[in-house]
């Protein structure tokens, strides 16, 4: 569960990472698959990658997820977690793998926003990922 205070965060810096994502996703995987080529290779479909429709999924799964998070009316999200949660197991998406995404992730949120990447706006989006990938992990199981 994500903090009030972490919840008042991402709800202000929402239009800020939203409109920022399509640049932090490329530098994202970018980053990941040169430090874990193996997770190219043996996870992620490669023309998927190359036309940008992974990067695409990312970043709506991302921006709905913290966009449902702060509104006061949004609907459940259980649907769009069951979808995502049944396209990783399928995958073959790992438990451990959720660092591995968010170590590359934050650094490229890091590099893109630049000073804007606050302490308190990194550990506000910290606790939305981890709200979102331990949502998934119990799902996943």
């Amino acid at each position: 569960m994500i903090s009030q205070p972490a919840l008042t965060v991402v709800r202000d810096t929402l239009p800020v990472i939203g409109s920022a994502i399509g640049d932090i996703t490329p530098i994202f995987y970018d980053r990941m698959f040169t430090a874990r080529p193996d997770l190219l290779r043996d996870l992620f479909n490669r023309g998927n990658q190359a036309q940008g429709e992974q990067q695409k999924a990312l970043a709506g799964a991302i921006a709905a997820y913290a966009s449902l998070l702060v509104s006061e009316d949004a609907p459940n999200i259980d649907a769009m977690m069951s979808r995502i949660a049944n396209k990783h197991a399928s995958l073959g998406i790992t438990e451990d793998q959720y660092p591995i995404v968010y170590e590359h992730l934050f650094a490229a949120i890091g590099e893109v926003l630049g000073d804007a990447a606050t302490p308190e706006v990194v550990d506000a989006w910290t606790e939305a990922y981890w709200d979102m990938a331990n949502t998934l992990i119990a799902a996943e199981r």
